[in-house]
């Protein structure tokens, strides 16, 4: 009998699709199994260097330091660099004591993703400088947490990436140089969202990362280990980055202090870039640190705009810090709003930017109303489409072949679908949430389609930033202060429901204006028991009403102060006029 080809011809087909499917599942399968293999080797050297440090603080060196760590952990920033310039404190000492507190909080927050192993050698490096050297180093022996993008040299920044595991940097960033040459001693790296794409705090590396306040509750993102770091008394200074409200959203949400300088201000020769959103030349990246006061802010900033930082980086405008404008006592005129035109605040974050404006005309300055103009027009086709102008092509990219983390699987699959389906998704975003702005982003992933495009889009984006310079310089104002974020810290896993809130932050990421965050008040039961008349219109609106309606008392409320380009003197003034107000008021 014999096997005739063409009388078989479905059975050949059959088999042949049968093979393929069964190959593609294979290598699917050991492709997962790989990546996850090489997530567990990472988190496994990760916990190992935990130990190891936890291990090497011996009972001897705790009972020998207890006092001493315990007042170290109590001084404001100011008082602890002065006694480490004058030698009172070691810098061994001081890293001791926040290698300890460290270790502990982050048995319950997450918070570290590696301890840098030569922290100790560096500290005991600075303790034998001179008196000259110690004052020639403004850090001098102060212990700082770096977010995991960071380049510190042989270590990884992955951004939650599997793909960059393994890829440890060659060299320290500028800033990381620059923070060293200053005298600062970096002792950990601090967790992050996967891609850094959303202001989720979680993973597949490192896991997740809790609210210092409340650890059902996110601590915010893309900086959000930084945030929860700071809160909970373990690092005195950090540094984080801010594209969309990396840096603010986290302090607003643990209710600590920081500032995003404008894009520029400090060099971007600091970290990975991980995707496009990072590589497009429209809205910035910009780091900035993150404390537990505004002098903590302040000293950061003089130190890291010298010579050193200039030389290193060419493109960085030399300016130093401006301490005249920071010592100012002019009284300013101060623009303010509670909306902006999109997404209502909750009761507590609208009560926080009304005490702010109560404490400040107190103290004798002039406030006056700000409305913002179309930040849905804003948010939704000029931020969106800045950021995704290649219409995802190497967000896509760099997460092939990943585990991916709940807080950005929507967004990966929607860019994975043809066109088509991506703009029936729009309209019918639209149709089920009754806001425009859902669709309207999801139409901008097909990013641009030429140059000529992208000319367009810029040019769209400068006529925006013209309007709303033309509306402040109408009304004469000075700076600016308004909400964060329309809500507090959101229940963790719930931030791919609320991202449309990000308006706020994202506005002025693309002004490229500087913004600080100042904490200003706490969530009370009356701001809970008001969120029964916070409307319900809009998807966004019901899903905040459904997670900000309880278990919010005593969550942290900041507020943004911003100012025009490269015034950070300026914003960090204003920052302290209301942190010192609002002392006196308590």
């Amino acid at each position: 009998m014999t096997f005739d080809v063409w009388d078989n011809l479905d059975i050949i087909g059959f088999t042949l699709l049968v093979f393929i499917l069964t190959l593609w599942f294979v290598q699917s399968t050991l492709a997962t199994w790989r990546v996850k293999a090489k997530i567990k080797a990472k988190q496994e050297r990760c916990e190992s260097l935990i130990q190891k440090l936890g291990d090497s603080l011996e009972d001897s060196k705790r009972l020998r330091y207890f006092s001493s760590g315990d007042r170290i952990l109590g001084m404001n920033f100011k008082t602890l660099q002065a006694k480490l310039q004058s030698g009172q404190i070691k810098a061994e000492q001081a890293l001791l004591a926040y290698q300890t507190e460290a270790l502990e909080k982050n048995q319950e927050m997450n918070f570290i993703v590696e301890p840098v192993a030569e922290a100790k050698d560096i500290a005991k490096a600075r303790d034998k400088d001179t008196s000259k050297t110690r004052k020639d180093k403004p850090l001098h022996g102060i212990p700082i947490s770096i977010k995991e993008n960071y380049f510190l040299k042989g270590y990884d920044s992955t951004g939650g990436l599997s793909r960059l595991i393994d890829k440890p940097a060659t060299k320290d960033g500028v800033l990381v140089k620059v923070l060293k040459q200053q005298g600062a001693i970096p002792f950990v790296k601090t967790n992050i969202p996967q891609s850094m794409m959303t202001f989720e705090c979680s993973n597949p590396i490192y896991g997740t990362t809790v609210n210092p306040n409340n650890p059902k509750r996110s601590p915010g993102g893309s900086s959000g280990g930084e945030g929860a770091i700071i809160a909970s008394g373990a690092s005195i200074l950090g540094w984080g980055s801010d594209i969309g409200g990396s840096i603010r959203i986290p302090c607003h949400f643990c209710g600590v202090y920081g500032l995003k300088p404008t894009a520029g201000r400090l060099s971007l020769k600091s970290s990975e870039e991980l995707c496009d959103v990072h590589l497009q030349t429209l809205i910035k990246a910009t780091s900035g640190p993150l404390g537990q006061d505004v002098d903590t802010l302040v000293e950061a900033m003089k130190a890291v705009l010298c010579p050193y930082h200039f030389e290193l980086d060419p493109e960085v405008p030399p300016l130093p810090f401006d301490t005249q404008i920071y010592e100012s006592t002019k009284r300013l005129r101060i623009g303010y709003y509670v909306y902006d035109g999109y997404i209502p605040c909750i009761p507590a974050v609208e009560r926080g930017v009304l005490q702010a404006k109560d404490t400040l005309t107190k103290m004798g300055h002039t406030l006056v109303p700000f409305e913002v103009p179309d930040v849905e027009y804003m948010f939704s086709f000029l931020f969106c489409k800045s950021c995704f102008g290649d219409g995802g092509d190497l967000f896509r990219e760099m997460l092939d072949g990943d585990i991916i983390a709940s807080s950005i699987k929507q967004i990966l699959y929607l860019y994975k679908c043809p066109t088509f389906i991506q703009i029936a998704v729009s309209y019918l975003a639209n149709w089920i949430s009754k806001d425009r702005v859902p669709g309207e982003q999801i139409r901008c992933m097909q990013g641009v389609s030429s140059v000529r495009d992208w000319w367009k889009l810029a040019f769209d984006l400068d006529k925006y930033k013209k309007e709303f310079i033309a509306q402040w310089k109408n009304k004469e104002l000075d700076v600016i202060i308004c909400p964060t974020m329309p809500y507090v810290a959101a229940p963790t896993d719930t931030v791919k429901y609320l991202i449309c809130g990000v308006t706020y932050t994202a506005l002025y990421n693309a002004l490229n204006f500087p913004a600080g965050v100042v904490p200003v008040t706490k969530v009370t039961s009356e701001d809970e028991a008001n969120m029964s008349s916070y409307p319900s219109r809009t998807g966004t609106e019901k899903f905040i009403k459904k997670y900000f309606s309880e278990d919010t008392v005593n969550l942290p409320v900041g507020i943004q102060c911003v100012g025009l380009p490269y015034q950070e003197e300026l914003v960090l003034r204003l920052m302290k006029e209301l942190e010192t107000g609002l002392k006196e008021k308590s």
